[in-house]
């Protein structure tokens, strides 16, 4: 793979950069407890809501922020029972889940003010 070098560390694999958005995936935490928050699935059927939101996801990242949330409480699961085939796990939004989708509202609000903010500075600097 190959790497742009600055300074003394390896900086992020070509093409990989915050500018083109590569970077977004706390928003996986608010778009997973915004789906369990209307209803319960297994994991496949939230990562295709979250990518069918325009939210990137690695299918193996979000597996990993599903297991952390999980330990964190914000949701739970148990197991799908199956029809022959390989049992997986439905999820749930708890209670601490739907407090934490409060809060991440008005994390998000205020993100979007200092997004406005920062765009017409931009603007100004680029026109």
């Amino acid at each position: 793979m190959n790497t742009v070098k600055t300074g003394i560390k390896a900086a992020l694999p070509e093409g990989k950069c915050a500018c083109k958005g590569s970077f977004l995936d706390k928003f996986v935490q608010p778009a997973i407890l915004l789906y369990l928050y209307q209803s319960q699935s297994n994991g496949f059927g939230i990562l295709k809501y979250i990518n069918g939101r325009g939210v990137a996801c690695d299918p193996a990242g979000f597996y990993r922020t599903l297991k952390k949330m999980e330990e964190a409480g914000k949701i739970s699961s148990c197991r799908e029972e199956g029809s022959g085939e390989k049992p997986g796990r439905i999820y749930s939004i708890t209670a601490e889940g739907r407090q934490c989708l409060r809060t991440w509202h008005g994390t998000l609000l205020s993100y979007r003010q200092e997004i406005n903010v920062l765009l017409a500075d931009i603007k100004k600097v680029l026109d």
